[in-house]
């Protein structure tokens, strides 16, 4: 299965018919087109009642093969980075928890970019790679040319307990140890509805 986030909304592919059975408001197709998908993103866009598309097709990875064709591909990395408390942690930027992640640099390695970035936006150091995470997708207009942004995340530890300073000329206001019960009640009310689908199937 692959979840494509548009804002708050839902584009899902799938052989599962279980998996639409738990959504609601949601438009099924059992195809898949390019040439539907101009069409689809604007409903998704201004359509107020709708919040999935689901497209349940025998090939998933086909059907998310030539979806993915449509746009430009960005991709990016970053960690669920977990201390010896076992709290995890989260920045905040543009109102939002988030995560912390980036761009992946030409010629660079996907799990370096994921440690590279969790520097450069925490000042946290000594971060070990535990294992690869299930990846995120998102969906952006930039210059009104349609986004796909993957974001590969890795689980991370570090032992680090220095000072957290949150990387400002990127717009993040501040950097945090949660634990589990302040992501609950604290981050999922307030972050985007991708990174909330992320830590809720973790």
């Amino acid at each position: 299965m692959y979840k494509v986030f548009i804002k708050e909304k839902r584009i899902v592919f799938t052989n599962n018919q279980h998996h639409v059975d738990k959504l609601d408001s949601c438009l099924k197709f059992t195809f898949f087109s390019t040439a539907i998908l101009p069409t689809l993103l604007n409903l998704l866009e201004h359509d107020k009642k709708l919040s999935n598309v689901i497209f349940l097709v025998n090939d998933v990875e086909e059907c998310f093969a030539q979806f993915k064709s449509f746009f430009t591909v960005i991709e990016a990395a970053g960690g669920v980075v977990k201390n010896a408390n076992n709290e995890t942690l989260f920045i905040y930027r543009l109102d939002k928890w988030d995560l912390p992640k980036g761009k992946i640099e030409k010629g660079e390695q996907v799990e370096e970019a994921a440690i590279r970035e969790v520097e450069e936006e925490c000042a946290v150091s000594g971060l070990l790679i535990k294992k690869q995470l299930n990846d995120c997708y998102h969906i952006y207009h930039l210059k009104e040319k349609p986004i796909l942004k993957r974001t590969f995340w890795f689980e991370m530890f570090t032992d680090f307990d220095g000072k957290l300073i949150p990387q400002q000329e990127e717009g993040i206001e501040k950097v945090e140890w949660l634990t589990n019960k302040q992501i609950e009640e604290v981050v999922l009310k307030n972050t985007y509805a991708s990174i909330a689908d992320f830590l809720n199937c973790m």
